[in-house]
């Protein structure tokens, strides 16, 4: 790849049905941003007993990725197909280091999102530098909607909202944010009691962020609640083609690491779900 060549889409593959779920929006994302795709294929368990054996399996997963790319109508030659052996999380995260995006099915062999969310998927999301879009078992394989950025007030979260204002007009989708508030904890006896206005106030300072950080023609949502609840409901209310979180920020008030509420989206969300590591848009 040379310097002024497009960064690529890299998506894993195992083979299976379940796995290839990430293909649409993969295919989706490479027309938009015009990024050819980077297709892999890790070994990790699978016996080879030489080399002949490996160039064979190299060559069914380089017909089978072709296969794959053009029955979604992407020109064949914009894309590549790598098997290589290793450890699967190490092996994919150090493979796609530098990538524009990264795109997996949070289910692969098994069908059971427990199956790859709790292994292999986890830890791609966890150790990802990239911006890693996953699609769990049973959502839309297509991006088609508007897009939900999850946002805390924090400088972190808003990392999410500069990619999507870069990638919404690719896709032709509209804008939309949502901001979960909600009266903490009282932290022992002698702080039980709350101004009378502590509700109102809070909802005030949510609504007020939201207003200054949306643009014209840029939808908001604040609600009272938990936020994975709050982004759950506003993506289904809005049936959002893809939502964006980042992967850790700083709740507002009630310091929730916008890493937990990623975690419960993800396993929450029946929808396309985008994550942004802090410090990926640098």
């Amino acid at each position: 790849m040379t310097e002024t060549s497009p960064a690529p889409i890299v998506v894993p593959l195992d083979g299976s049905h379940n796995s290839e779920a990430a293909m649409p929006a993969a295919l989706q994302l490479a027309r938009a941003l015009n990024a050819p795709l980077h297709l892999i294929h890790v070994t990790e368990g699978e016996q080879m007993a030489n080399a002949k054996e490996v160039d064979t399996a190299r060559g069914h997963f380089a017909a089978y990725a072709k296969e794959l790319v053009e029955r979604g109508g992407f020109p064949a030659p914009a894309h590549t197909a790598t098997l290589v052996d290793g450890p699967a999380a190490r092996t994919l995260l150090d493979f796609a280091a530098g990538a524009r995006f990264m795109v997996l099915a949070s289910h692969g062999r098994g069908g059971l999102m427990a199956t790859l969310m709790g292994s292999v998927a986890d830890k791609i999301v966890r150790g990802a530098t990239v911006p890693t879009l996953v699609i769990p078992l049973g959502a839309s394989e297509s991006l088609a909607g508007p897009i939900l950025v999850g946002v805390d007030g924090s400088p972190e979260a808003e990392e999410g909202v500069a990619l999507a204002r870069e990638i919404a007009p690719l896709l032709g989708a509209k804008l939309a944010f949502v901001r979960a508030w909600r009266i903490p904890t009282p932290v022992s006896v002698e702080f039980a009691g709350y101004p009378a206005d502590l509700a109102t106030t809070m909802e005030d300072a949510a609504t007020s962020y939201l207003a200054g950080l949306a643009k014209p023609g840029e939808q908001t949502v604040c609600a009272l609640g938990s936020p994975v609840d709050v982004i759950t409901q506003a993506a289904d209310q809005l049936n959002a083609g893809l939502v964006v979180l980042t992967s850790h920020g700083k709740g507002f008030a009630h310091r929730i690491a916008l890493g937990s509420v990623t975690d419960g989206a993800l396993h929450t969300l029946k929808r396309p779900v985008l994550v942004v590591p802090v410090g990926s848009r640098s």
